[in-house]
């Protein structure tokens, strides 16, 4: 697996105190489920007449409060900072602004989070399926009928937010047409890192999982604990773990490809002009 690690630490670096926040963010949720769970074991031990059943109820209510507090912390906080490390993430080497600048850049791309969430599927979306020759966007001859893939395409679609911000000096909307377009047209290097960027990052997932679950197993079948709960404590765990230090890296590597290979490009403007249905520059309600 051939992966520019040199190019993505090189990027990690120029936004390392966002990176860092989001590590710091995430690695306290995971404590916090730890202490939840922590919390809930003892509860079920020190009461009387607490049935297996009743221990699994509970923990599903935990869970549910855990992953609504996720997305709202996503909803309000997260959603720009994670814009603003891809706008970092742009930046050429030594020129990197400070994070006021990049939080400032990241509300004008994206003023509010439905905005983020829209643009983000979308981008995600179409990258999928992009090579499939559909709504008339033609690939570069040889690609005919190759898809990105739905997993590949996370990192791909997020790389072109980075590539758009690299050149949004004026319309955020035409920028992302822009870096969508260089994409289509030049990203052929960038495609296949993201697979294998995707790759590594789900194996990085799956290691850290068993890690965590096979111990979990143990201590939860000892302790007369459903079994299922420590599995599922295990894959929060992983999760969050993945969230802070492997994605970041991942979303580092495949930018810095991506930005690399299509320096010096000019968008075609007739692909640009078919993608503005896609994404338009008008801003949806409630988010001026």
């Amino acid at each position: 697996m051939n992966l520019n690690f040199k190019e993505a630490l090189a990027a990690l670096s120029r936004a390392l105190p966002l990176v860092l926040l989001r590590a710091g963010v995430y690695v306290a949720g995971g404590f916090m489920v730890i202490v939840l769970f922590a919390m809930l074991l003892i509860a079920a031990r020190l009461a009387n007449g607490v049935t297996p059943a009743q221990v699994t109820v509970m923990a599903l209510l935990l869970m549910g409060g855990g992953w609504v507090t996720a997305l709202v912390l996503e909803r309000f906080f997260l959603f720009r900072y994670h814009a603003a490390l891809l706008f970092l993430f742009s930046s050429p080497p030594g020129t990197a602004p400070g994070l006021a600048a990049a939080l400032c850049e990241a509300a004008r791309f994206f003023p509010g989070p439905a905005l983020w969430a829209a643009r983000r599927q979308g981008l995600r979306r179409f990258v999928a399926t992009m090579h499939r020759d559909q709504e008339g966007f033609t690939p570069p001859p040889g690609e005919r009928g190759q898809a990105v893939g739905l997993l590949a395409s996370a990192p791909l679609s997020q790389a072109v937010v980075a590539l758009a911000f690299s050149r949004g000096k004026g319309n955020p909307g035409q920028a992302l047409r822009e870096g969508l377009a260089l994409c289509l047209r030049h990203g052929t290097a960038s495609r296949a890192l993201a697979r294998s960027w995707q790759r590594f990052s789900l194996m990085a997932l799956a290691f850290v999982f068993f890690c965590l679950a096979l111990p979990n197993w143990i201590f939860f079948r000892g302790a007369g604990v459903p079994v299922w709960i420590g599995i599922a404590l295990a894959a929060a765990i992983a999760w969050l773990l993945h969230q802070a230090f492997a994605v970041p890296v991942v979303l580092a590597g495949v930018s810095a490809t991506l930005l690399a290979e299509t320096r010096e490009r000019i968008p075609d403007p007739e692909l640009c002009e078919k993608l503005a249905a896609l994404f338009p520059d008008a801003v949806p309600a409630g988010e001026r």
